[in-house]
């Protein structure tokens, strides 16, 4: 399986990365590291320089538990103004963005999870009980939920299917929640299923499977888009929609035709240098012009990105 290079991803960034963010729990650490190593990260020649931290050239690495790791990585940012990388599940990740509505954080890469010995070939969240029905459920149910994914559990029984018309009570458990539902303390739980020893030990059985994991490269260089991008792609899009799937609409025939396009363009820029002189509404025609340059860019194949790299370079 490909791996790309960790300091390949490291150098995309545009940014010098001298610390990397890696797990220390048991069993995301060892996958993770196994990983790491595959993409170019010699972790066996680090060496110790403080508790949970290791040296590997000029790259520090500090170890932390998965599921901090996100908010390390804003940490660092914030209080030390150091751009981080952090390496993480990516099901960890996401209950961060359950937990911080205004997410500043940004997937660099994604590494697939395969592994032979997983029940389902890499770690997966899944709704338990004993039976594997969802309607041996109590419509006023008990359950246990992993503390580390306690948002995404409650986004799960707030829209699943097989929980509608149930009332939960929900205990966050920080281990052993599988055998809270064994010992009869709770009737279903949602945790993580790798091996599926424990479920077997304890004669419990899925009823679903809520989510898979791989792992993801994090960093804190996430830009909000503003709003005259956001509607500017979504306009972009919604031209490029047309020319692909063309309707009797005002834009399809347009598209149709390149002539019609660059007579198009001609007459909304012409109309916003009038307005420019005060003879029109230069915010609205201003718009129209945007538009032109979407229908443009499209009939010529090109898109929003290649501009913007173009801007790029000059700025340099």
């Amino acid at each position: 399986m490909y791996r790309e290079n960790i300091y390949d991803v490291m150098n995309a960034t545009g940014e010098k990365i001298s610390t990397l963010v890696i797990p220390k729990n048991t069993g995301l650490r060892g996958y993770a590291w196994k990983v790491l190593k595959e993409a170019g990260l010699k972790l066996d020649d680090a060496k110790q320089v403080g508790k949970n931290k290791l040296k590997l050239g000029d790259l520090t690495l500090v170890l932390k538990r998965g599921e901090d790791i996100p908010q390390l990585v804003m940490d660092y940012l914030t209080r030390n103004s150091e751009v981080v990388l952090g390496v993480t599940g990516d099901d960890l990740y996401d209950e961060f963005r359950f937990r911080v509505s205004q997410n500043p954080l940004k997937i660099e890469n994604t590494y697939d999870w395969f592994d032979e010995n997983a029940r389902y070939f890499r770690p997966t969240l899944c709704f338990i009980n004993r039976t594997g029905n969802a309607e041996d459920v109590p419509l006023e149910a008990r359950i246990a939920v992993n503390a580390k994914y306690e948002f995404t559990s409650s986004e799960y029984l707030r829209n699943s299917p097989l929980t509608k018309g149930r009332v939960f009570i929900k205990t966050s458990y920080s281990g052993d929640v599988e055998i809270t539902v064994a010992e009869g303390t709770n009737d279903c739980c949602i945790d993580t299923v790798y091996s599926g020893k424990t479920l077997d030990e304890n004669g419990l059985k899925v009823i679903q499977k809520i989510r898979f994991s791989d792992l993801v490269v994090i960093s804190p260089l996430k830009r909000d888009e503003s709003l005259f991008g956001k509607v500017m792609s979504k306009e972009y899009e919604q031209v490029k929609t047309k020319k692909e799937f063309p309707t009797d609409s005002y834009t399809s025939k347009l598209l149709a035709d390149p002539e019609k396009v660059t007579r198009k363009a001609n007459e909304e820029l012409y109309e916003l240098i009038q307005a420019f002189y005060g003879r029109g509404d230069f915010v609205g025609e201003s718009a129209d012009v945007m538009y032109a340059i979407n229908l443009m860019l499209v009939s010529a194949g090109y898109s929003l990105n290649d501009i913007a790299k173009e801007m790029a370079k000059r700025q340099k």
